[in-house]
């Protein structure tokens, strides 16, 4: 149990190498896979995480034997910025302070800063256990050039910053990463309706691969509900499973890994693992709400994609 904390995954990560394994899945928090990677690495122990997507951990020179199936948010960084579009000139940017917030809010801030600019507020970041965004949004409102906010945010804190804005009477235009995207938003919210209009990113599934998402949703209750990354935590199973299952002892374990996970048809889409473990990932849905979770999208709709390959197109 990595806790989402970098101590608790370099302390499990020791007791892993203690029993003796030979591989790992995850982390899932981007913190708790970095911390864990140097003490695994090290050990020659490789890992895959379903979610871990700062892009520090693209570097394989600082973290080795490390592959993910879901892609970085350096890549997020233009299909958001391609999401805003060109119709603001100036955005603020709040970000939760750990490695996934400042990682996929640095990705955002390079890719904006090609073409525009920040507005006076900036960016500006809050702790994970932070409930109180009225100075945030404050200094948002009181800078009349911000045009659009993003927010490099899980849920429970999109939501209680989209209900701050509302509260102070913010009229811009409100975007999002994948971590706070997906209907259930909805439930985080007081008022459904103060989501109207909000646009995010969300991992695109693309073309998924044989039945399990659908054995899955049969059996969730049976087998309990994982709310997020369930594909990408299935596929990294799968893949390493077949990767050990195929391992040649003449060869390294990781070498099996790459292999597998080489066009491999998976229930999250095509994976493809990259020289440095990285995912190519299939793009990026953008998803609007609609602030009323009851209509025929269930207040949640996804119009248009965006690829590194083709860029922003609709469905």
């Amino acid at each position: 149990n990595s806790q989402c904390d970098g101590e608790a995954a370099q302390a499990a990560a020791y007791d892993l190498i203690d029993e003796g394994v030979v591989a790992v899945i995850g982390a899932a928090c981007s913190g708790a896979s970095m911390s864990a990677n140097g003490v695994l690495s090290a050990a020659g122990i490789p890992m895959i995480s379903y979610a871990s997507t700062n892009p520090e951990l693209s570097d394989d020179q600082e973290y080795p034997l490390f592959y993910r199936t879901v892609p970085s948010d350096g890549i997020q960084g233009p299909a958001g910025v391609a999401m805003m579009g060109v119709t603001n000139e100036s955005l603020a940017i709040l970000h939760l302070t750990n490695d996934y917030g400042v990682g996929l809010a640095n990705s955002i801030k390079s890719a904006w800063e090609v073409n525009g600019e920040l507005c006076s507020a900036g960016m500006q970041g809050y702790e994970e256990t932070s409930t109180d965004f009225s100075g945030l949004v404050s200094a948002i409102i009181d800078d009349d050039d911000c045009e659009a906010v993003y927010l490099s945010s899980y849920q429970t804190d999109a939501a209680g910053i989209i209900e701050e804005l509302h509260n102070q009477g913010w009229d811009g235009q409100i975007f999002a990463g994948d971590a706070a995207s997906g209907s259930d938003l909805y439930g985080q919210m007081t008022d459904h309706s103060m989501l109207e209009g909000v646009t995010v990113t969300s991992p695109r599934e693309s073309v998924s691969y044989g039945d399990f998402e659908q054995r899955y949703d049969d059996n969730a209750e049976e087998v309990g509900g994982i709310k997020y990354y369930v594909l990408t935590a299935y596929d990294s199973t799968m893949i390493l499973g077949k990767a050990i299952a195929e391992y040649d002892e003449h060869h390294e374990l990781t070498d099996s890994i790459a292999q597998v996970g080489t066009n491999y048809e998976g229930a999250s889409g095509v994976i493809n693992f990259m020289g440095n473990g990285d995912s190519t990932g299939s793009g990026f849905d953008i998803c609007t709400y609609s602030g009323d979770p009851y209509d025929e999208n269930d207040g949640y709709s996804c119009n248009s994609f965006w690829t590194a390959e083709n860029g922003l197109e609709e469905y």
